[in-house]
């Protein structure tokens, strides 16, 4: 299938390409003989070309270009019948220019007998038979001039009325040009090369046309050929060849009949169970999911001898087994090295020994036990089939409505973009244009599941998330599929050969033959080094989605920063290119990437390799390039990166700025640095110690802490919420409004935040890089990595943490851990499969319409206790807030009744002053203030600010219902807060809202309570130079990721009655 190894023996024969004995043809010699005619070689250009064609073996014709086609030669004329000595092309060029031509044409070779593509999908389909032929040979020698159109060129047309992804929108200019925003946020940026536009409203006008941005690779563009030389690059290929033709049929599978019958002809009828004991089996197994085996017999026995007429419940083996029939989930197991270096599949499958480690691959005691006839694996890791899974999703009318939200919601885009031209809300992959256009495209069609594959680096876990259901789902437990488990405590060294069993299982389709389409992959920036073939964040290319921007490095050193401004003082070879422009980087996947992967597999030598590797920031080819191209992104589209842990990395870069823990080069001075406001340790502290209690959770001292495990949650708590506000006036002003452009934003102020991270990133290098080369390292990736984010929750690691957090909570044995990891995720997959094809066996709703202990509103709202036993008349401000929000007229009917506390749909509780101001300061979390759908009020948004003071019921008229008919509805009476202070808004970005609370009293509608947030008291001194106690906003940073399913920690329910006999 590839080159054999550049090991040779006195037997072997080599390809020898000497002019003094061969007139430069290739012919056979032994390998002595061609050490001998090396080393008569008379010109270093020969010598490469016998090196050249000893590895490219039965190919090196390659490297020749005979008269006959050098150009001399009319282009009708027949073969030479004198061809004489070869003509080594281009004798005027560099030798590695000769080379990489060389390549370029055993890569042509290469494409003519494979198929195996690079990227997206075809950008054009081709009736010609000869187009193929014709764009190969423009591929390789591109005309000086566009050649003029040709009928047989056929470009279908997109459907009628349908817009396809615009072209990128210019970036805006730098801070100070920047133009009045407009009111709506222009397009995401596309990668289309010649998009039809969408026509606009009659009372729009088009804007103007901005540049073409780069073309993603085409399948029948972009091929990667059978020229890897280097072992460890063609056992990558080897695997991805492997994929792109998996089947279940073949040996990889490792499913039986049944199981493969199962895949191929799934069940397409509604699960039901109809034995009572089988029912109530299942029942009792799943009620106690987070208990022992002992727990589940202990019931058992107790249904037995209380119940003696009742058929006997199954034993916990018999559910775990029927559950898995009815299910159909499988788990496959395959071996591996006892050391994890690598798994026995692909190229490994058949080998004895690990080739990296030499451990056997046996377990040796059996193996000395039987001499040698039992062959047992030491060691084996779980793969779990995805099939099944799918499967499940669809066999329950509920669940296959749950998996049409995709569909149905890009319906709503597409229409949407066909009336107005443009997206002006972005909450989720679908208003992305890597996802339109693969529907416009037709890759994603109504039925396709889309998929997203996670990995955990330290765990070793990778998980699927199934982005056709609605963001409120698609992260919960229940719909969170475990993929596979590689068993630790070592790294893996070969992350691939541990893949390839889920990817291979990828390929089945579900009953209703939908497609399966990976739409991207991510992991934490170590674990995405093993993914996605790219070095690391200290390579000259090491931006995580591969935009071209080349790193700097310090003199005599090899570690490469994301730094955009090239050093004022001095800049060595390979760090003095000119500046990068902040504002016109690179979209993510250069067009070289394609280029540089084939010269990365056609290395012909280790050094070669080496070589490449530097200068094209690439390692290996992506697994995934084994995935049918129609069936995913593209590389390297689909490969992202990972927002969650960016935000402990940027808090750890300002934070060790500002206390000046940095290292100091010696040719710098700590002294000038006068961004370290917290070299002074008692003011260190007292920052630390003002941290405020709120969102549930207070956070842990930062002084204290912040070299102990400082959580993620903490940290961007404290970068986006508390200090902003908590060092205006403490950390120097300049450095103080850079901070504030580093901030979370709403999907609706995408534009705005673009300008300003920019801005911040430009100013950050300014600032504190100042163009000093011994400052280099302050600019660390997360800095560059802040430019090239998309919409957090996608790319997020919150699920994947939370689904290690709940699959580690279930192991009760603490020996053979990692066995008893991959069990919970086969049974979790198994009991989710269950519940999809069931679902009412599911968890009953937490908060039923009757229940005792809370008053259900409807839309996720819900009345929670305590509450005020005897109804009491309100008097005073209250009494007149309550008539005012009646309006005139109306008077209150009846008396009320105190509410202690609302559930939101967020999953947020939002107390009130009248049981908070009960609580012992120690033990308080402030959870009574909250932020309020209303009125005018900040930054262009309907928004408004106050503190709970209590919730109650109103009966109010419903002339909705009929005449003189009434409703009751949950309200409010709210304490608001006034709007901030607008010079500090302004100077601040538009980030810390400092306000004051108002004496007023409001009744407000529960349902217009949004969201929990932060009143912060501080004492600032304003920009018009006032002194006074006010309050500053903080929302909960991510609180998106909350309402997506994934919670920040700390949502546990807590209450006091005081000792008070008036409270139920």
């Amino acid at each position: 299938m590839f080159p054999g190894s550049t090991n040779t023996t006195e037997n072997e024969k080599l390809i020898c390409v000497c002019l003094k004995y061969g007139s430069g043809h290739p012919h056979e010699v032994s390998s002595s003989t061609w050490k001998r005619h090396f080393e008569q070689a008379a010109t270093e250009e020969e010598k490469n070309h016998i090196r050249a064609a000893r590895l490219l073996g039965q190919n090196a014709g390659l490297l020749l270009t005979s008269s006959s086609t050098t150009g001399n030669q009319p282009e009708d004329a027949g073969p030479s019948n004198n061809p004489g000595p070869p003509q080594w092309p281009n004798h005027g060029q560099a030798t590695w220019i000769r080379r990489k031509e060389a390549l370029r044409e055993l890569a042509k070779r290469g494409r003519e007998s494979m198929d195996l593509s690079l990227g997206q999908r075809k950008k054009a389909k081709m009736h010609n038979p000869s187009f193929r032929e014709q764009a190969d040979h423009d591929h390789d020698n591109p005309p000086s001039s566009p050649p003029p159109s040709s009928p047989q060129q056929h470009t279908p047309s997109p459907p009628e009325n349908t817009p396809s992804p615009p072209p990128r929108q210019r970036t805006p200019p730098p801070p100070e040009h920047i133009p009045p925003p407009p009111n709506h946020t222009p397009l995401p940026p596309g990668r289309s090369p010649s998009p039809p536009q969408i026509d606009p409203p009659p009372d729009r006008q088009p804007p103007s046309p901005p540049p073409d941005p780069p073309s993603p690779p085409g399948q029948d563009e972009i091929l990667i050929p059978y020229s890897a030389v280097l072992p460890k690059l063609r056992e990558t290929m080897e695997y991805i060849v492997s994929l792109r033709n998996a089947s279940l049929d073949d040996a990889v599978s490792k499913l039986d009949e049944a199981a493969l019958q199962r895949i191929r002809n799934p069940p397409q009828t509604v699960l039901a169970i109809d034995a009572p004991e089988v029912r109530h089996s299942i029942g009792t197994y799943l009620a106690l999911e987070h208990s022992s085996q002992d727990a589940y017999e202990r019931v058992r026995y107790s249904n037995r001898i209380n119940y003696p007429d009742r058929a006997d419940m199954l034993s916990f083996s018999e559910v775990e087994r029927t559950i898995a029939e009815y299910t159909g989930v499988e788990k496959i197991q395959n071996d591996m090295c006892p050391n994890t270096c690598l798994a026995y599949t692909g190229p490994y499958e058949l080998l004895d020994s690990c080739p990296k480690c030499a451990t056997s691959r046996w377990n040796q005691e059996r193996l000395r036990a039987s001499n040698g006839r039992s062959k047992v694996a030491a060691r084996t890791f779980t793969t779990i089939t995805l099939a099944s899974q799918l499967q499940a999703r669809f066999r329950h009318p509920q669940s296959a409505r749950d998996m049409r939200h995709l569909h149905e919601r890009t319906q709503e885009i597409l229409r949407h973009l066909r009336e107005t031209g443009e997206i002006a809300v972005v909450d989720d992959v679908v208003m992305g244009w890597d996802f339109l256009r693969a529907v416009l495209d037709g890759d994603i069609k109504p039925d396709d599941i889309v998929l997203y594959q996670s990995k955990e680096s330290d765990c070793w876990i990778y998980i699927w998330v199934l982005l056709n259901l609605s963001p409120d789902k698609r992260y919960k437990k229940i719909n969170v599929i475990p993929g596979g488990f590689i068993p630790g405590p070592n790294k893996p060294q070969n992350v691939d050969s541990f893949l390839f069993p889920g990817l291979h299982h990828y390929y089945p389709r579900t009953p209703f033959r939908s497609d399966i389409y990976v739409l991207y992959e991510t992991a934490d920036g170590p674990g995405l080094v093993y993914w996605d073939g790219m070095v690391g964040h200290c390579g000259k290319n090491g931006c995580r989605v591969y935009c071209g921007v080349r790193g700097r490095r310090k003199t005599n050193q090899n570690h490469y920063l994301a730094a955009l401004l090239k050093p004022r003082d001095r800049a060595c070879p390979g760090s003095n290119h000119p500046d990068v422009n902040v504002f016109e980087l690179p979209p993510g996947g250069a067009d070289e990437y394609a280029t540089n992967l084939s010269r990365l597999v056609a290395s012909p030598s280790a050094r070669q390799y080496d070589l490449i590797k530097t200068a094209t920031g690439l390692t290996k080819p992506p697994l995934v390039l084994g995935l049918q191209p129609s069936h995913s992104l593209g590389i390297p589209f689909s490969i992202t990166t990972d927002i969650m842990h960016l935000v402990a990395n940027l808090a750890d870069l300002m934070l060790s700025l500002w206390r000046g823990t940095i290292k100091c080069d010696r040719t710098d001075d700590k002294t000038t640095w006068d961004w370290a406001i917290f070299e002074d340790a008692d003011l260190w502290d007292e920052h630390g110690r003002y941290l405020p209690g709120s969102f549930d959770r207070k956070p842990r001292n930062i002084a204290e802490k912040i070299n102990t495990q400082y959580k993620t949650w903490e940290y961007q708590l404290y970068m986006y919420g508390l200090a902003p506000a908590l060092l205006y006036n403490i950390l120097p002003r300049k450095y103080w409004q850079n901070l504030c452009k580093l901030r979370q934003i709403t999907s609706q102020q995408i534009q705005e935040a673009h300008i300003l991270l920019c801005s911040w990133e430009r100013e950050f290098e300014e600032l504190y890089y100042q163009r000093r080369e011994d400052r280099l390292h302050f600019v660390r990736p997360s800095a560059h990595q802040t430019l090239r984010k998309g919409p957090p929750i996608c790319y997020a690691q919150w699920t994947m943490e939370r689904t290690i957090g709940n699959l580690g909570q279930e192991i009760r044995q603490p020996s053979a851990p990692y066995a008893n990891l991959s069990q919970e995720g086969v049974r979790r997959c198994q009991i989710n499969a269950l519940l999809a094809s069931m679902p009412e066996l599911a968890d009953p709703p937490k908060l039923p319409s009757g229940s005792a202990w809370a008053e259900n509103l409807g839309d996720g709202y819900a009345l929670l206790r305590m509450r005020q036993k005897r109804p009491s008349n309100p008097i005073g401000p209250d009494a007149a807030a309550i008539r005012n929000f009646l309006g005139p007229g109306h008077n209150l009917e009846h008396p009320i009744q105190k509410w202690a506390r609302v559930q939101l749909p967020n999953g947020q509780i939002a107390r009130c002053a009248w049981r908070e101001m009960l609580i012992p300061p120690d033990k308080l979390r402030v959870s009574r203030n909250v932020k309020l759908t209303l009125l005018e009020f900040l930054l262009e948004d309907s928004v408004k600010f106050g503190e709970v003071q209590y919730f109650m019921r109103l009966s109010i008229p419903a002339p909705q219902l009929g005449p003189l008919r009434r409703e009751w509805i949950g309200v409010a009476m709210i304490r608001p807060y006034s709007a901030p202070d607008h010079d500090l808004l302004v100077l601040s970005s538009q980030v810390v809202a400092s306000c004051k609370m108002l004496e007023d009293l409001v009744v407000v509608n529960i349902k217009d309570i949004r969201s929990v947030v932060g009143m912060v008291p501080h004492t600032p001194t304003l920009p018009s130079g006032v002194l006074e106690d006010r309050f500053f906003l903080v929302e909960k940073p991510g609180l998106d990721v909350s309402d997506l399913g994934v919670p920040y920690p700390g949502y546990e329910d807590y209450d006091v009655d005081g000792g008070d006999d008036d409270l139920e």
